[in-house]
């Protein structure tokens, strides 16, 4: 049974590529080039993009002469990205994934997540069979939106459910899926039950000073 993700997905993928290849996210400035400097500093030869979309991540970690490998639930998402880069992508969602599914040609070096943690349960889950895909001395990298975000949504600063993962980007996107914003004591939670350690931390900020992105660089053992 599809969950709410992945049909919104499946809805808004052609829209999404089209916003995507015209570059009308502005945040995205930012943000793209933030986990393309992270991940080209990483001693790491092979990896993982969880989450990879329309591939653009995927075919930024091959143009650092290292491999990619792209996973996704979204079939029109990953024919997109086929068509653009000879890098190997497979379907398969979050669920296969903490149901013990392996990825094909792993281990890993780094398996990044980059804008793709929607879900308030199953991540501890996801993360820890992620980690058991990735060598001894690997990374998990994760970028997700800041939590400043709630402030600036006059929302309460504590974890909790947004309604609508489309709201305030351009395009014509339909039916949002809810997603699950964090606070930076409750990702701290999660990793601890992943039993993994924060290596490096990078906010990143827009043109106005304003955090809009966190990446954690987490280590495996």
């Amino acid at each position: 049974m599809k969950n709410d993700v992945i049909r919104s997905w499946e809805k808004n993928a052609k829209e999404w590529i089209n916003v995507i290849e015209n570059n009308q996210i502005e945040s995205r400035k930012h943000t793209n080039n933030a986990i393309v400097q992270e991940l080209s500093r990483l001693p790491a030869s092979k990896l993982l993009d969880v989450g990879c979309g329309e591939g653009w991540l995927t075919r930024s970690i091959t143009a650092m002469d290292k491999e990619a490998i792209g996973i996704d639930a979204i079939a029109d998402l990953l024919e997109n990205a086929r068509k653009k880069g000879p890098e190997n992508y497979y379907q398969i969602s979050y669920e296969e994934v903490i149901a013990g599914t392996s990825i094909p040609e792993a281990p890993f070096d780094t398996a990044v997540f980059n804008f793709c943690l929607y879900q308030k349960d199953g991540l501890t889950e996801l993360l820890s069979n992620i980690k058991q895909m990735i060598s001894a001395d690997g990374h998990v990298v994760i970028q997700t939106l800041h939590p400043f975000f709630l402030l600036r949504q006059d929302l309460t600063y504590k974890s909790q459910w947004i309604q609508d993962s489309w709201k305030g980007l351009p395009g014509n996107f339909i039916d949002g899926h809810p997603w699950y914003a964090r606070t930076f004591n409750d990702w701290m939670n999660v990793f601890n039950s992943c039993k993994m350690t924060i290596l490096n931390m990078k906010e990143v900020v827009n043109t106005n000073g304003y955090p809009i992105s966190v990446i954690f660089i987490l280590n495996c053992v």
